[in-house]
């Protein structure tokens, strides 16, 4: 806990706060404070804990749909005393996701504990029809939310993981629009520009999950992050708590498999993973475990998810009554502890009895005798075949393949796209750019809903602004779309589509 950063010539608003900090039983009251625009705002909240945030002090205030309300030290003004209220039920919580989209943008279904809400792009066409496929989108998406639920109980009885019921509500946003899911990303979490490189989250502030609705159509990454929902709401973990990377990714990457349809659990093989492991840059099991940073913003980020996977795998497998006991550990966290990374490692070492480095040793040996014993069969590693990838951008899948004789002549691409959006017929342009500032396009005036076309072979020929032709050696496809009836889709039709600028990313260089 952090109640030492309170000096006694604080203010006795600050000491009440700082002496609430250790109960379990949170008091709800009234807190009037000062926000980041300078606007005074009255609120009811629960103190749930002070500490360090983004770099400075701020108090933790709980509302009752569990949103965190962080506000800057000082910043609070008064507080008054009032009873515990109840957590929102998860009518409440879809009648205030209702006002804050409106109704003509807005459409959810109820899977208590869950909301599960889909914030359109742009209003439906008003047909019972469309209505109808949006409900069954939602019940979908519910569905997966309660399969989730399930393999997570199932899992923490089989290792005897004790789990706590839900205290609030949670909703499952599913934006599909990606501008507005990155505006809403950037507004709601601290992504900030890196929204553009996420495709969903879970929020520890406002307790909620975040979705692109192209990721919807098999819910891969989405399990992901549904895990780490499960794990901070049942009791393994508290939001905010000093709870190591490693385990919370090792966690999460147990359950990845084929979205929807889960078939995996972290004491099986992920067969994705066990692939993987095999080419995964090396880092060491003992900074794995010590650094969180080795999963945030560094070209490794990748494969440190590949070793927690590993790392997991093997103390749920070797060590299932040490691992139980470490996980009581994490539970018994407070939120806005801190923990160096000497201490997370030696608390590693002291409670699961082994070191990470020996376990890293040990690792490979044991995931084949597995693999084996098992019969399970991993994918296969084609680096053969020079082709494109770019799945899930803008509502859809796009698979292209590039064949080049020469790095002097524009490659010969062509492929297939299809729409993933369960209710909407949608309009797509689509390019492959190369870094000699070249391209080739395809425009697709009507894909009709998860229908497939097939997109006729070009040259990447097309010169692109600021580009210069010659001699090329990356390339990458972009997707963008258009609504029926949109301006953007108007224009196109127009013959206004745009033309690419060159730019500085970072491509995908083919194999040969």
């Amino acid at each position: 806990m952090q109640n030492s950063i309170f000096k006694c010539s604080m203010s006795l608003l600050i000491f009440t706060l700082a002496c609430h900090l250790g109960n379990t039983n949170l008091q709800a009251d009234i807190f009037t404070y000062v926000d980041e625009s300078g606007k005074t705002v009255t609120t009811e909240a629960s103190l749930y804990g002070s500490g360090k945030y983004r770099g400075e002090m701020q108090h933790g205030l709980m509302k009752p749909d569990g949103y965190l309300e962080m506000v800057p030290q000082g910043k609070i003004k008064k507080r008054v005393l009032k009873a515990e209220p109840q957590p929102l039920t998860v009518e409440q919580m879809s009648e205030g996701l209702l006002k804050k989209f409106g109704s003509e943008k807005f459409r959810f279904h109820l899977q208590k504990p869950f909301v599960v809400g889909v914030v359109l792009a742009a209003p439906l066409d008003g047909s019972d029809r469309t209505e109808l496929r949006v409900k069954t989108f939602l019940e979908k998406a519910g569905r997966f939310m309660h399969n989730v639920e399930i393999i997570f109980e199932t899992y923490a009885r089989k290792m005897n993981i004790e789990l706590q019921e839900y205290e609030f509500p949670m909703a499952m946003l599913i934006f599909e629009s990606d501008d507005d899911f990155e505006k809403y990303a950037k507004e709601t979490s601290s992504l900030g520009d890196g929204a553009g490189n996420v495709l969903a989250y879970y929020s520890h502030i406002s307790n909620n999950l975040i979705l692109r609705m192209s990721e919807c159509s098999s819910f891969e990454t989405p399990l992901h992050e549904a895990i780490h929902l499960q794990t901070t709401n049942r009791g393994v973990v508290k939001r905010m708590a000093p709870v190591p990377s490693w385990f919370m990714e090792g966690i999460a990457t147990g359950f990845e498999g084929k979205g929807d349809r889960i078939n995996v659990s972290p004491e099986r093989i992920n067969s994705h993973y066990a692939l993987l492991s095999g080419i995964a840059k090396l880092l060491n099991w003992g900074d794995v475990v010590a650094l969180n940073a080795a999963f945030r913003g560094s070209i490794l980020s990748g494969d440190a998810y590949v070793h927690a996977w590993g790392l997991h795998w093997m103390l749920v497998t070797q060590y299932p009554k040490e691992y139980v006991e470490y996980i009581k550990n994490l539970s018994a966290k407070e939120p806005f502890e801190t923990s160096s990374p000497k201490e997370q490692y030696e608390e590693f070492v002291e409670i699961l009895k082994v070191r990470p480095e020996s376990l890293q040793l040990k690792f490979k040996v044991e995931l084949v005798k597995a693999i084996l014993d098992q019969k399970v069969k991993l994918p296969a590693l084609d680096d053969r075949t020079v082709h494109l990838e770019k799945h899930k951008q803008e509502m859809a899948i796009v698979k292209m393949t590039a064949t080049s004789y020469s790095r002097l002549a524009p490659p010969r691409i062509e492929g297939w796209l299809q729409n993933i959006s369960p209710f909407r017929p949608m309009t797509f342009h689509v390019t492959v750019e190369t870094d000699a500032g070249t391209y080739a396009e395809w425009y697709l005036p009507k894909v009709g809903i998860r229908k497939k076309i097939k997109m006729k072979g070009q040259n990447a020929d097309h010169l692109m602004r600021g580009g210069r032709g010659g001699s090329w050696k990356t390339y990458h496809v972009e997707v963008e779309s258009a609504y029926p009836n949109s301006e953007i889709a108007k224009e196109w039709a127009a013959g206004k589509l745009p033309v690419p600028v060159v730019s500085r990313r970072v491509q995908a260089t083919p194999s040969n």
